[in-house]
C-alpha cells in the first residue's frame, strides 16, 4: 500500500511539473519580439532596425509590394541599416529562398504586439521591439525611402536619450 502511494505521488508530482514548464514555455512568448508558427523566436540583428511586413499570399497589393521592399531595402543607403523579416499570415509556409528576405510563417503571438488590420502591414522597428513607424496598405518606392529615413531619425533620437 505505501509503495503503491509512493508511486502515486511521484507520478502526480512529474505530472505537475510538466504542466507547469509547459504554462511558463507559452508565458514566456512575450518576451519573443517575433516568434514563427511553432514558437520559436525569430533571430533579429541587434544592430539594424527591422522590417517587419505582415502579408498574405493571396494579397496582390503584398506580392506587388515585395519587389519594391527588396529593391530599395538594397540601395547602398538603406542595405547596412535595415534587416527585412516578412510574416505570411494566410499560409503555414515561409519562404526562406532569398537569405536577405525571409518569411516566416505566422503565430498568433505576432499580432498581440503588432496588430494587423489588413494586409500589407509594416512596422519598422528597433531590435528591442520599439515600434518606430507604421505602414498601412503597399507602400511606392519614394514613400518606402521616406518611411526608412524617417526611422532612421526617430531612431537616432532614441538612442540620444
Amino acid at each position: 500500500m505505501i509503495r503503491f502511494f509512493l508511486i502515486l505521488v511521484v507520478f502526480a508530482f512529474i505530472g505537475l511539473s510538466c504542466q507547469k514548464e509547459e504554462k511558463a514555455e507559452k508565458k514566456d512568448l512575450h518576451k519573443y519580439i517575433l516568434v514563427d508558427k511553432n514558437s520559436n523566436p525569430i533571430p533579429l540583428p541587434e544592430d539594424k532596425l527591422i522590417v517587419v511586413n505582415f502579408l498574405a499570399y493571396s494579397c496582390s497589393s503584398c506580392m506587388k509590394e515585395l519587389p519594391i521592399i527588396k529593391k530599395v531595402l538594397r540601395e547602398k543607403g538603406f542595405r547596412e541599416k535595415f534587416k527585412f523579416i516578412g510574416i505570411v499570415i494566410d499560409s503555414d509556409k515561409g519562404d526562406f529562398s532569398d537569405p536577405d528576405f525571409p518569411i516566416y510563417p505566422g503565430h498568433k503571438q505576432n499580432f498581440v504586439r503588432f496588430p494587423v488590420p489588413g494586409t500589407p502591414t509594416t512596422y519598422i522597428i528597433t531590435p528591442k521591439g520599439k515600434k518606430l513607424v507604421i505602414i498601412y496598405g503597399a507602400v511606392t518606392e519614394e514613400n518606402l525611402r521616406k518611411f526608412l529615413n524617417q526611422a532612421i531619425d526617430k531612431a537616432k533620437r532614441l538612442s540620444a536619450k
